[in-house]
């Protein structure tokens, strides 16, 4: 049988095909950065005087503006829960210290991704110390670190007392702008509540000093990450908007790797984002509600994702359904030209599992092939021909 190649597999994890050109193709990102803000709907921050800094980066060229993403809900520490869990664990509104029922023994993004053999620290801007989570101090809250609700356990799930780290000075644990190579895989920037955006209440003031606080301390980074060669992808988003029910939020994805834009779809959470997560790291099975959000991997990642990943955007495309597929999946392929194809489906060591020709045409193209006599688990579904190249992440499960 035709066996698919790892690098195919490798950039199937990324979405669609693209015409490759250098030695980054399929190549996690060695960080992921992510800086938590408070309290502000997109329309409050992108385009606002007092947001200066977020507007102009939410214009450069290595800046996926994500104009389309939601909070799940109010008020803050569930949000920073499901972020980080893909669950707000039965929390529901904002505590002080871990929760009565912590440590918590579900999975979450720190501890699958050193299971993995990566690592994660959380940096808290005025953390008094080390591994300091029981209680609030001074401008320093714990409700914005969701990993005190992992401390202490003795599951696999447990995120180590070590990795909580206060952020200032610069240049002690977080580093300074020389050595951000030592940063960890993941890692999770919380400003107090005055430089998140969330005191004072009054937004002229609060978002002024938000944005400040992220010119002076998180730009460098930024600038850093806009070079391909660091491989190095940060994450703006907020908590939660100021309220409302739509709970639209900015999300800024900023990297050398991605292809800067405004996007207006798909519509994403912050489940997505953690699915995001998962998806470049490989981590299954996916986290609670991540398993089932709209995934920006295979809906948008690759839309943005190029750099020096690839020279040529793909047109084609393929959407499967159901998710999970049980008897049979799905396709709906949009080809940009007509010929013989064919479909394919392999497991996640490349050996094909099951095939059926195809015949183009250009426009909407609907498929059926059975999956009641395949394994459950994680494939990848193939569609090739002379003028086509797609693969897209498929799930089986009955």
């Amino acid at each position: 049988m035709k066996k698919i190649t790892l690098s195919l597999l490798l950039l199937c994890l990324f979405g669609s095909i693209y015409t490759l050109q250098a030695q980054y193709v399929g190549k996690p990102p060695a960080h992921v950065i992510f800086i938590l803000e408070e309290n502000y709907s997109y329309a409050k921050i992108i385009g606002s005087s007092y947001a200066p800094t977020f507007t102009w980066l939410s214009k450069q060229s290595y800046v996926a503006n994500l104009t389309n993403d939601y909070a799940i809900t109010h008020p803050s520490e569930p949000n920073y829960l499901e972020l980080f869990s893909g669950s707000n664990q039965g929390v529901t509104t904002d505590e002080i210290g871990p929760d009565a029922s912590a440590p918590f023994s579900d999975c979450n993004m720190a501890s699958s991704m050193i299971q993995k053999g990566y690592t994660f620290k959380g940096y808290s801007e005025t953390q008094p110390s080390v591994g300091w989570y029981s209680t609030n101090s001074g401008n320093y809250v714990t409700k914005h670190c969701p990993w005190i609700n992992w401390v202490g356990g003795s599951n696999a799930d447990s995120v180590p007392i070590k990795d909580m780290l206060p952020f200032a000075p610069i240049g002690t644990y977080y580093p300074d702008s020389t050595h951000y190579s030592t940063l960890p895989t993941l890692s999770w920037v919380i400003p107090n509540l005055v430089d998140d955006m969330h005191d004072p209440y009054t937004a002229s003031t609060a978002i002024s000093n938000g944005d400040a606080w992220f010119k002076t301390n998180m730009m460098p980074l930024v600038r850093w990450a806009s070079n391909p060669a660091n491989n190095t992808v940060v994450i703006a988003i907020w908590d939660e908007d100021d309220g409302s029910a739509s709970n639209n939020i900015p999300l800024l994805i900023c990297s050398g790797l991605v292809k800067g834009g405004t996007y207006t779809t798909p519509k994403t959470n912050h489940y997505s984002v953690y699915k995001m997560i998962e998806e470049m790291y490989g981590i299954t099975p996916q986290c609670g509600s991540s398993a089932t959000a709209t995934d920006i991997t295979s809906n948008l990642w690759n839309a943005v994702y190029t750099g020096v990943n690839t020279v040529n955007e793909p047109v084609d495309q393929v959407n499967t359904w159901p998710v999970p597929a049980k008897d049979e999946l799905n396709m709906n392929i949009i080809s940009s030209t007509e010929g013989k194809a064919s479909i394919g489906i392999y497991d996640i060591t490349g050996r094909l599992v099951k095939q059926m020709p195809a015949q183009l045409k250009t426009g909407d193209n609907n498929f059926i092939i059975g999956t009641s006599d395949i394994s459950n688990g994680v494939y990848f579904l193939n569609i090739t021909g002379d003028k086509i190249n797609i693969c897209k992440k498929i799930v089986v499960g009955k």
